[in-house]
């Protein structure tokens, strides 16, 4: 019951939070010392030359073995440097030892934060291997030398997720690995950056609430770039700041000037702790502006050409007022004004100088990849195949052969004794089989699994003690694949459930965009299993009897199984969990109560 009294108090207890982070941001800002700001300076310097060196590679390229020239495509965060502070704030990946790493905290980078990749760990000659798709770049698909199949940075196995162009995926993603950390007992941070445009993506908010809902240990932080490609703010979001979206969720959440660095170390290390003390997610909202193009290509549309054609759009006044807000020159001068001498300062910028120019020269020195490499490591058990011979098998899939069964015929004896498995109870005992295996690293995840699931398939695992591997998800098909998707990565071997076969359309940018291109693109291991009940022929009408299978069954990534009798439903159950892939698991409402085969 919703009462007044109730409802104020709440909002008493939203505020005494709000005040108590508040304090720790002062305490942790007071505790900052030079040292800090001097590693921050460094990591500064460095994204900064990066980024100049990623512009040089994009404008004049590098010769390619067929005559040509290549550049690549990249993006740049000038301006917006600060954010390397974060990282002193965090437990870093490769600060421990490799049998501890499971216990680092995670970011998941966007296209304005090379920086924090850099200061989590990340070198300069992978970031630039990775806009130049170089073979030893680290999107080879797990396989050495086939690199080149994504221009995004990051590094799994530093703690840095690799971003995608659809936005809200890496973040959605990364509410996965946070609920894998949650449930598995591991004691881990996560922080996930977006910028404004991101904000407005449905998947965002999907994210952000159920990270809100269940407590999960994670940090959103949205960068307000004043400009999203070239949407404006006023044509982006109605909010007073992009912070009150965290309010919207439950969750607490802060504004800061993204020209100081010790902004960003404060807000992280208070969002750390209460995110590890048990108290669930924030959200950093950073005034920040990008002060370059979207991307390398868009600077002249943006800034405007030397030519004066184009013009440039952006609003000169605000340029000059966050041009004179740069975090690198601002916070040299403070270091100055602490008392660090200009030629310790100086000694730093050419170390920093001879290191990019280290790795430039290696980038140039390091082999292009085969082409041919780009079809290996789809999935664990095939290599992508070509266009012609995928359009061969489909044609000759419509040959009609001359045994086929008259309508009615059964090539398999079906019992009906009263003891043989059904359709449905082949299915509730191959997940109960999971549980048992599995233990703790099982995780039963869609809308309404607590009490019997759709069609009353989780009763088994109840009845057999495994209610604590249940997950009521929020209504929200692609947050239920993201977060599996994490979960996978984060530890896990999650079997999520999409209700219904029509309800997997929102699900189709989690499925073909982030899961099934995992491995292909840097190797990695995503265990994960998809329940979709399909209804044709059930006199379900539309969106509950929909057959999708020509919607999965044409990407490369995704292993398919449609098992047609019970014997099948257990065993392709039970054979699709222990493939270190994701796998779709269609079953057929009408066939539940099959018996035998």
């Amino acid at each position: 019951m919703r009462q007044g009294e109730a409802f104020l108090k709440r909002r008493l207890d939203r505020l005494l939070i709000d005040l108590t982070l508040c304090m720790r941001r002062i305490a942790h800002y007071a505790s900052i010392t030079v040292e800090n700001r001097l590693e921050w300076q460094r990591r500064m310097i460095r994204t900064r030359l990066v980024d100049e060196e990623l512009k040089d590679l994009f404008a004049n390229g590098l010769p390619t073995p067929d005559g040509g020239s290549f550049g690549g495509k990249g993006f740049r965060s000038t301006w917006q440097e600060g954010v390397v502070a974060c990282a002193t704030a965090m437990t870093r990946a490769v600060d421990l030892s490799e049998e501890n790493r499971h216990n680092a905290d995670i970011v998941a980078p966007m296209i304005r934060d090379m920086g924090l990749a850099l200061a989590m760990g990340q070198t300069p000659i992978e970031v630039f291997s990775a806009q130049m798709g170089k073979a030893e770049s680290y999107m080879d698909g797990g396989i050495q030398g086939s690199g080149g199949r994504d221009l995004h940075i990051g590094n799994w196995e530093k703690g840095i997720l690799p971003p995608t162009a659809p936005l809200p995926i890496a973040s959605a993603t990364t509410t996965g690995v946070a609920l894998a950390a949650s449930r598995l007992g591991v004691s881990r941070f996560h922080l996930a950056p977006v910028g404004e445009g991101c904000s407005s993506s449905g998947e965002f908010w999907e994210a952000m609430n159920f990270a809100g809902v269940r407590g999960l240990p994670i940090c959103f932080m949205i960068q307000n770039n004043q400009i999203a490609l070239d949407t404006l703010n006023s044509a982006q979001s109605g909010a007073e700041t992009f912070g009150d979206k965290g309010h919207a969720m439950g969750i607490p959440a802060w504004t800061i000037d993204g020209s100081d660095p010790a902004l960003f170390y404060a807000s992280t290390a208070v969002a750390k702790e209460f995110a590890t003390d048990g108290c669930g997610a924030t959200l950093i909202h950073v005034e920040t502006m990008r002060g370059c193009g979207h991307a390398h290509h868009h600077d002249d549309l943006y800034l405007g050409a030397s030519s004066g054609n184009p013009p440039g759009y952006v609003d000169r006044e605000l340029l000059r007022y966050w041009s004179e807000k740069d975090p690198l020159p601002n916070h040299r001068e403070l270091l100055i004004k602490l008392g660090v001498g200009e030629q310790k300062l100086n000694r730093i910028q050419m170390e920093e100088e001879g290191k990019v120019e280290s790795a430039r020269s290696q980038l140039e020195k390091m082999e292009w990849p085969e082409g041919n490499s780009v079809v290996k490591g789809v999935t664990s058990i095939s290599d992508a195949t070509s266009h012609e011979k995928q359009l061969r098998r489909i044609d000759g899939a419509g040959a009609i052969s001359s045994t086929s069964l008259d309508s009615g015929e059964l090539s398999i004896e079906f019992s009906d004794a009263p003891n043989s498995w059904s359709y449905s109870r082949a299915i509730q005992n191959g997940m109960a089989a999971l549980a048992d295996q599995f233990g703790n690293q099982m995780v039963f995840m869609g809308e309404d699994m607590e009490v019997a699931g759709a069609f009353g398939m989780n009763l088994g695992l109840k009845g057999k003690g495994h209610q604590s591997k249940l997950l009521d998800m929020p209504l929200s098909e692609a947050i239920i694949i993201h977060s599996a998707t994490g979960a996978a990565l984060g530890g896990m071997r999650p079997l999520a459930e999409i209700q219904f076969g029509g309800f997997a359309a929102l699900a189709m940018n989690p499925l073909v965009n982030n899961a099934a291109q995992l491995r292909w693109r840097w190797g990695a291991e995503v265990p994960m299993t998809v329940r979709i009940p399909l209804g044709a022929k059930t006199r379900s009408g539309p969106f509950h009897a929909n057959m999708i299978e020509s919607w999965l069954t044409n990407d490369p990534g995704l292993i398919i199984v449609t098992p047609s009798n019970p014997q099948d439903a257990y065993d392709l159950l039970i054979e699709s969990h222990h493939l270190p892939d994701p796998v779709v698991y269609l079953e057929h409402i009408g066939l539940y109560g099959l018996r035998g085969g």
